[in-house]
């Protein structure tokens, strides 16, 4: 059984299913400001603000990793809209870019590009890596959504990540929570064979 004892990181269940495969959704926190991470079927607006009591916290942003609908479920997401109307919600979307976000002044990192689907991103915050449904380190994936060259370009830009921003990420955890690591290299995470 891993453990998730991230600071800043609250896992408010696995959605739909625990026992079955569940997405993790999750509250980041710090400074009393929260972002939603995951938002799958299942995860409701009382979750989210029984959460947020928990923690202390206002929502400010809410997002998900890519747009398949384990993770991102339509009506799930526009019944937060409407339960949280002053937080930003940022939809998974086919570009690729890193965004710097702020949670009481402790910086989150997306990082998109496709590899799993056309929408991925990887959200960084104290450390901490969730990877959605990335497979790391090679470049075959579970569906044939992105082709091998674009996922390819897309390992090395995650690759690149703490280059490029100076932050350094200790652990990642992807979204179905069954892979969880401690003490990453995260270089190595994304190399690859061609």
């Amino acid at each position: 059984m891993h453990r998730f004892d991230f600071p800043g990181w609250l896992l408010l269940g696995a959605f739909p299913d625990p026992e079955d495969d569940g997405v993790g959704s999750w509250l980041l926190h710090h400074g009393g400001d929260a972002m939603l991470l995951e938002v799958p079927p299942g995860v409701s607006p009382g979750d989210v603000s029984a959460g947020l009591a928990a923690v202390g916290g206002t929502l400010r942003y809410a997002t998900a990793s890519h747009d398949h609908e384990d993770h991102f479920d339509p009506d799930v997401w526009a019944a937060l809209r409407a339960a949280f109307p002053a937080a930003e919600f940022i939809p998974p979307a086919a570009r690729q870019g890193t965004r710097r976000y702020a949670l009481g002044g402790e910086p989150v990192y997306r990082v998109a590009a496709p590899k799993h689907s056309r929408t991925d991103a990887v959200t960084v915050f104290r450390g901490v890596a969730m990877t959605g449904d990335i497979e790391l380190g090679r470049l075959p994936s579970v569906n044939r959504e992105v082709a091998a060259r674009d996922k390819a370009r897309s390992m090395d830009y995650y690759r690149d990540f703490p280059d490029r921003t100076g932050y350094h990420v200790h652990t990642v955890v992807s979204a179905h929570l069954n892979d969880v690591r401690r003490g990453v290299d995260w270089r190595r995470l994304f190399e690859y064979r061609s």
